[in-house]
């Protein structure tokens, strides 16, 4: 995993997540009012959720292994 809800709880479902995300991970959940994490296999693990979200609900974990690009010659 890359991004968790880690305070779901506090989350107000104020979108901040759904518009900063450049990778479009998020979607808000219209029942519950609260972000939910729709394609996390798309995180880059930028963290401009946690940045932008204004109740610190977000959480980027180090836990997502990039494989490295390898060029040969």
């Amino acid at each position: 995993m890359a991004v968790r809800i880690a305070k779901y709880e506090l989350c107000t479902g104020c979108g901040s997540c759904v518009n900063t995300c450049p990778c479009d991970v998020f979607r808000l959940d219209k029942e519950k009012k609260k972000t939910k994490i729709e394609y996390i296999e798309d995180c880059q693990v930028c963290s401009m959720c946690t940045i932008y979200c204004p109740l610190g609900v977000l959480e980027v974990t180090p836990e997502k292994i990039i494989q490295p690009t390898t060029a040969y010659m």
